[in-house]
């Protein structure tokens, strides 16, 4: 139980650092949700510990660190861990490829949402470079799925 809080709590953590850091050119621009995805990860693996309103919280500090249209990512984060747990018996029967397929699919929703909310569809630059960032999370879920699998095994 320890080991969890602590697994969680620091990819948490670093996931945050990872989403803050401001990466410069064609990285900046395509990185992963590196923070939704970890999020994303620990409601489909411990929903009895990460639920609805860790998903909330974490989105509502994204919200606030970006300063962006408060509540937002709040939002979009609750509703899609939302849609994580009520998919989550068929999710962890599947395999990591047909995972990140989903969760792919999930964050270009998620993006386009999140574009609509902020009034920036109209910009076909900034849907196409949003394909690319659901793309690189299509690529690192597998990724991120062995290493946080990894991480609370070593602290078991």
């Amino acid at each position: 139980m320890r080991g969890d809080w602590l697994a969680i709590s620091t990819s948490l953590l670093l996931a945050l650092l990872l989403t803050l850091l401001p990466f410069g050119g064609w990285y900046g621009q395509y990185a992963p949700q590196w923070l939704w995805l970890v999020v994303m990860y620990w409601v489909l693996k411990t929903p009895n510990q990460i639920g609805l309103v860790t998903a909330w919280s974490m989105g509502l500090l994204l919200d606030v660190a970006t300063v962006g249209l408060l509540g937002a990512h709040a939002l979009l984060f609750t509703l899609s861990a939302a849609l994580v747990l009520a998919l989550r018996p068929w999710l962890n029967s599947t395999g990591p490829l047909q995972q990140a397929i989903f969760f792919s699919g999930l964050s270009l929703l998620y993006l386009l949402f999140l574009l609509w909310m902020q009034g920036g569809l109209s910009g076909g630059l900034a849907v196409l470079s949003y394909f690319g960032r659901s793309l690189s999370n299509l690529v690192i879920w597998p990724v991120l799925l062995f290493s946080l699998y990894q991480l609370r095994q070593r602290l078991h």
